[in-house]
């Protein structure tokens, strides 16, 4: 079995979100990012800022995003892939990063 690294990413964004959308603010961030090709999951985020619209609201948000092996590592080009979804503007990736995989989680391989 091969192990890979989980990357992580750290940005910035605006996204829209839905007044129809379920849940609050946080949980419409979280589920229009997590649908977004090239991520895994929303890792964590802050809530920056709103700006109330029409049909929607842009959130101003911070969070760090698991992404998927094949997104590029340079934040540029993430930040450019990100910014393809419907509804996510004003992207800055800060950083990328590597993170080694969780031994709980049964990927690592046994030491001997």
């Amino acid at each position: 079995m091969s192990v890979q690294l989980a990357r992580l990413a750290d940005a910035s964004m605006t996204v829209a979100v839905s007044r129809a959308a379920p849940g609050d603010l946080a949980a419409g961030v979280e589920t229009k990012l997590s649908r977004i090709d090239g991520v895994r999951a929303v890792e964590s985020q802050e809530l920056c800022g709103l700006q109330p619209g029409l049909n929607d609201v842009a959130v101003e948000v911070e969070v760090t995003l698991a992404l998927d092996a094949d997104l590029p590592d340079e934040p540029s080009a993430v930040a450019d892939a990100l910014e393809d979804a419907f509804g996510v503007s004003a992207v800055t990736v800060e950083a990328t990063r590597g993170v080694p995989p969780d031994p709980a989680d049964g990927a690592a391989a046994d030491v001997v």
